[in-house]
């Protein structure tokens, strides 16, 4: 078994494990995400808050295939503070991760936008714009990306028009905008990650969340339910 050492991680999701461990899955900059086996870890009588999300931690693991062990976990400072709806999008961040990366599939970019996010978010930001930007970001890290610049005549995309957006071509200049359609502010603004009015944002998170559902073959995200 060779040893992976000194990785900067995130836990993303945890599971109890049989009596005392805990199966985790983390987001790590050089692995990518891994599954592993926290083996004792519900033994103590304090819980472990080293195992709780949006801790930065370095760790060791060993072992091979899917499913590794998490020999040595040490906290990188304190957990950042996510409370609230800032919690719940923390959540809905982590499952994103969950469901659209693959295991050990190294994108060391995804694991720095997603540190950036929750900066961002324990820094009480607004949270509509870091959750627009981390998903684009996330869209073209995986070969999903938006085409934001051009629309499908490769015409540039222009702010004071309304476009129909598909997702395996992109944007079709309409005349008349029809619901779900979105301008090309809107198209310009989540290509810079700058939104500036309330309708933007409300055109952008229904456009990302219709591209998301896509690719998720319509699977509900349960992170969403806390929202309502």
């Amino acid at each position: 078994m060779t040893p992976s050492t000194h990785l900067a991680a995130y836990v993303l999701h945890s599971r109890r494990y049989r009596d005392s461990s805990l199966i985790i899955d983390i987001l790590t900059r050089d692995l990518g995400r891994v599954a592993c086996v926290a083996r004792g870890v519900l033994r103590a009588r304090q819980p472990d808050t080293r195992m709780q999300p949006f801790q930065l931690l370095q760790v060791d693991l060993r072992g091979r295939g899917e499913m590794q062990t998490l020999s040595r976990v040490e906290a990188q400072g304190v957990p950042l503070p996510l409370q609230g709806r800032v919690l719940y999008c923390g959540l809905y961040l982590n499952e994103l991760l969950m469901r659209l990366t693959a295991r050990q599939d190294p994108l060391p970019a995804v694991f720095e936008d997603y540190a950036e996010a929750i900066r961002d978010l324990a820094a009480k930001s607004s949270v509509e714009p870091v959750l627009r930007r981390f998903e684009v970001n996330l869209m073209q890290h995986l070969g999903l990306g938006l085409v934001l610049e051009k629309d499908v005549t490769g015409a540039p995309i222009v702010g004071d028009l309304m476009y129909a957006y598909d997702i395996d071509s992109g944007a079709r200049p309409v005349a008349t905008g029809q619901a779900g359609d979105v301008s090309g502010a809107t198209l310009q603004a989540l290509g810079n990650g700058s939104f500036d009015d309330r309708e933007t944002l409300l055109q952008a998170r229904r456009l990302m969340r219709r591209i998301i559902d896509y690719h998720l073959d319509g699977r509900p995200l349960r992170s969403r339910e806390l929202f309502r």
